[in-house]
């Protein structure tokens, strides 16, 4: 091979490979603007502190005894007749399929806005305006509190 066609080949070659790599590069990176500014925990503090509507329910340990006790219906799920009653001295008993007081146990606040529901080891979930509503999270049962 003479020196013009080997110098076009490898030429082409190192072209080629140059072309793959900025090609591999855009893909696996991802794009950012010389304009955007990097986050720091300062700007997300100062972000999430000043919104005008505070969420009661994505606050942690916010919800105490008065927002539990009471009695609390599954209008959800009708077909089940699920009925939660909760009292201050921290008992709790739940009607199901007309059955009264089928199960029954003890109760306690644990943070993130849940109850825990002994002696099943169930975690509860209050949620809403006033913490009006309830999911049972490992059955995904949703009850609200009766008003009257």
């Amino acid at each position: 091979m003479n020196k013009k066609v080997k110098g076009m080949v490898i030429g082409i070659i190192v072209v080629l490979i140059g072309v793959m790599g900025l090609g591999f590069s855009l893909v696996h990176h991802p794009a950012t603007s010389s304009r955007a500014k990097t986050a720091t925990n300062a700007t997300v503090i100062r972000n999430k502190t000043s919104s005008s509507r505070v969420d009661r329910s994505s606050q942690t340990s916010t919800i105490n005894d008065a927002d539990v006790v009471g009695v609390w219906i599954n209008h959800h799920n009708k077909e089940i007749h699920q009925k939660i009653t909760f009292t201050a001295d921290h008992k709790w008993k739940e009607n199901q399929h007309h059955v009264t007081n089928i199960y029954s146990g003890t109760w306690k606040r644990i943070g993130h806005n849940q109850i825990l529901l002994a002696p099943y080891n169930e975690k509860i979930r209050l949620y809403g305006a006033n913490f009006q509503t309830m999911n049972v999270l490992s059955y995904d049962h949703i009850l609200n509190k009766q008003t009257n």
